[in-house]
């Protein structure tokens, strides 16, 4: 009877692949899927990643030869692997160094020290996620009535979709849009505001933006003071200065019988008034809010006025504070003048 002889080739050791997926487009915060391609079966995948082993891994999670691998970095990584035999024994004895017991098969399990080579490296470029950004117009401190615009920057692109949250909590009535109004704004709007985007391309969403606090205040009421104080003759010059919290106002005076002066060029809040007659005047101020843009393309139109100071136009929306309580000058003579400003 002929025996039956059975032929042994060997090959080479083998080098395995590494496959990625995605290929392209990383991004901060991407999950990146790894598959350690290799000819035959019965293989334990090892991991490494810039030549460092991936740690830690347990001997069963090591028999896929997929892992998935959360980049939180931007920069370059190089994943390489490798992979090794391993034998099974159906002994009954307890573990030893070198052997676990492999419940999913009942029985132990011994690694030998045959590896393959390492796979050729594969490299991902990750790069940073861009985040969002919240601005408030006008910047706190925000009061009661006024128009409050709050703005979600997300770097270059126009095909956004916005989502607000205000107190962790989704703000549906803000939309998709890049702004969110508040045309009379109320206390109740104060809070905490962030924001984020998606759109249909890469990259797919943006991280959420830092918090930022809008705090609603009451209506102020400006102060006026007046210097000098006392005694006051005909000729002498009284310095007034309403005083109002916060910036970004411009300041109405009103002399007795309250009649409004020209609001163009009156960015400080202070006037100088020449006395010249005796009696006794009142002043009030108030202050209102003036909001910057940038399109010069257009002439003059009611409502608006060019800043030359700043080469840009100002608009003045309808926001004024409470009117201050008076200041009386009373000066020995006839009567007092506010000159035009």
């Amino acid at each position: 009877k002929a025996a039956l002889i059975h032929h042994f080739i060997p090959t080479g050791k083998p080098t395995p692949t590494v496959r990625v997926d995605p290929q392209s487009s990383v991004y901060t915060g991407d999950t990146v899927t790894l598959t350690c391609e290799v000819e035959s079966t019965g293989w334990e995948f090892l991991w490494y990643k810039d030549s460092q082993p991936i740690q830690p891994q347990s001997p069963v999670d090591k028999e896929t030869n997929t892992v998935r691998v959360t980049v939180s970095d931007k920069g370059r990584t190089e994943f390489k692997c490798a992979a090794r035999r391993k034998n099974y024994f159906d002994y009954s004895y307890q573990r030893y160094d070198g052997y676990y017991y492999d419940n999913s098969k009942k029985r132990y399990v011994y690694y030998n020290v045959y590896k393959t080579h390492r796979s050729a490296p594969v490299v991902i470029t990750v790069t940073a996620r861009p985040k969002a950004t919240v601005t408030i117009h006008p910047a706190d401190p925000v009061f009661t009535g006024e128009r409050v615009t709050l703005t979600c920057h997300i770097g270059s692109g126009d095909g956004w979709y916005y989502e607000w949250f205000k107190d962790g909590k989704s703000l549906s009535e803000a939309g998709q849009r890049k702004e969110y109004t508040i045309s009379k704004v109320a206390e109740s709007h104060g809070g905490v505001y962030t924001c984020n985007g998606t759109q249909s391309t890469q990259p797919s969403y943006s991280d959420t933006s830092d918090a930022v606090t809008l705090t609603v205040s009451g209506k102020p009421t400006p102060t006026v003071r007046v210097d000098p104080q006392s005694s006051v003759y005909t000729g002498d010059t009284v310095t007034l200065t309403c005083e109002v919290e916060s910036t970004g106002w411009e300041f109405l005076w009103y002399k007795d019988p309250l009649q409004p002066q020209s609001p163009v060029g009156k960015e400080t809040n202070t006037v100088r008034v020449t006395v010249s007659h005796a009696g006794t005047t009142e002043f009030k101020c108030e202050a209102r809010r003036k909001n910057y843009f940038y399109d010069g393309s257009y002439q003059h139109y009611d409502g608006y006025d060019y800043d030359y100071s700043n080469n840009r136009y100002v608009y003045y929306y309808d926001y004024n504070t409470q009117t201050s309580a008076p200041a009386v000058i009373t000066v020995t003579g006839s009567s007092v003048f506010l000159p035009q400003i």
